[in-house]
């Protein structure tokens, strides 16, 4: 465990969540919307025919492919068939520990996060996240297994985003949408600045995000009212510059999203 080795002498206590999830496009699609967090995110696939997305750049994985995201870099899983969708999940928080995660850290937002493994290090990392599950082991054995898995991590190969492929419209669409959404946009002002058609614009937002356009500008509003909110913005300046011009249809619709209201999320991540 070179990593834990290296850095234990001032390491902050963090919580650490592994889940391993089984998903369909049903109990997907009624389940989380807008997926963003304050924790880092590890997502290691088992099974499915899907992608991911992240910021707006699209990720084909496979048995063993890794997904990392940091806090509030958008993402959500885009189904290709009804195959069951096998994956694990770890979520932590990097609070006092960001030193250790130069791998979730020293990159631009969306790019970077598909981390390709050789197939024996993805089936020692697959056997880590089952051993963590273990409910016979220790948690200082949870915790052990996780820095080898971070070691693990640190060696696999990074996928650039550059290397999705994805139509050029779509890229601009979503670079007019990262500058614009926090302003009044319409559909229409971003089929223009990506010079095509609205139908065409709607047609491959959809076929490789799973999501209209739409969705995706109020989804990157409510990630960025959730990021202010956790530095400690008040509500209606959370809504105002994520770019909603209602306040009460911002309230109830983040409601909607995270299950609480915007003051309760705000009280909940800045208690004393």
């Amino acid at each position: 465990m070179k990593l834990i080795n290296e850095h234990l002498d001032g390491l902050q206590p963090f919580d650490l969540r592994v889940e391993c999830v089984e998903q369909n496009f049903t109990t997907h699609k009624s389940g989380i919307d807008s997926h963003v967090h304050p924790e880092c995110e590890i997502y290691i696939n088992l099974s499915g025919d899907v992608s991911l997305v992240v910021e707006g750049s699209i990720y084909p994985v496979k048995r063993g492919d890794v997904i990392i995201t940091r806090p509030f870099e958008y993402h959500h899983c885009v189904y290709h068939s009804s195959s069951p969708h096998r994956h694990f999940w770890i979520l932590f928080s990097p609070k006092g520990n960001e030193r250790l995660l130069d791998l979730f850290y020293k990159r631009n937002a969306g790019d970077g996060n598909l981390l390709l493994l050789s197939p024996e290090n993805a089936e020692s990392l697959i056997s880590l996240c089952y051993s963590m599950l273990d409910s016979g082991n220790s948690e200082y054995a949870k915790y052990s297994n996780f820095f080898t898995m971070l070691d693990i991590l640190n060696s696999a190969d990074r996928k650039s985003n550059e290397e999705n492929d994805c139509p050029h419209g779509v890229k601009l669409a979503v670079n007019y949408i990262n500058d614009n959404f926090m302003f009044d946009i319409k559909v229409s002002d971003i089929a223009r600045a990506s010079s095509v058609s609205v139908n065409t614009l709607e047609r491959h937002f959809q076929a490789f995000f799973g999501i209209s356009p739409s969705s995706y500008v109020r989804k990157k509003r409510l990630a960025n009212a959730l990021r202010l909110l956790s530095c400690g913005a008040n509500v209606t300046e959370a809504s105002e510059k994520s770019g909603f011009p209602d306040y009460s249809a911002f309230i109830a619709l983040f409601k909607r999203t995270y299950g609480i209201t915007p003051l309760q999320y705000r009280k909940r991540f800045n208690k004393p």
